[in-house]
């Protein structure tokens, strides 16, 4: 499983990928266990996404969006911040 805290730093510089909302941002892992992700255990770092604290609050609670809604949600905004990240030359292969 990829840990980087490099990447994870670099993710928390990106506006929220959610609202858009910059500053405060978090490097927030995916809720998938296709990721890596189990009972006490953060998915890989290699599925993070940028979202500011509120949106990451809402994405782990899920008050607003039903369970499909925040998967799909989570699969947006991992693309986005990894989008983000190789137009500001932050990763090259």
């Amino acid at each position: 499983m990829m840990r980087s805290e490099k990447l994870r730093r670099l993710v928390a510089m990106l506006p929220c990928m959610c609202c858009g909302q910059k500053g405060q941002t978090q490097a927030a892992h995916a809720n998938f266990q296709s990721f890596g992700k189990g009972m006490g255990i953060k998915a890989s770092d290699a599925a993070l996404m940028a979202l500011c604290v509120r949106c990451h609050a809402e994405l782990d609670q899920g008050q607003t969006m039903t369970k499909e809604e925040r998967r799909n949600a989570q699969y947006e905004w991992i693309a986005k911040t990894w989008a983000a990240l190789a137009e500001q030359g932050k990763v090259a292969v």
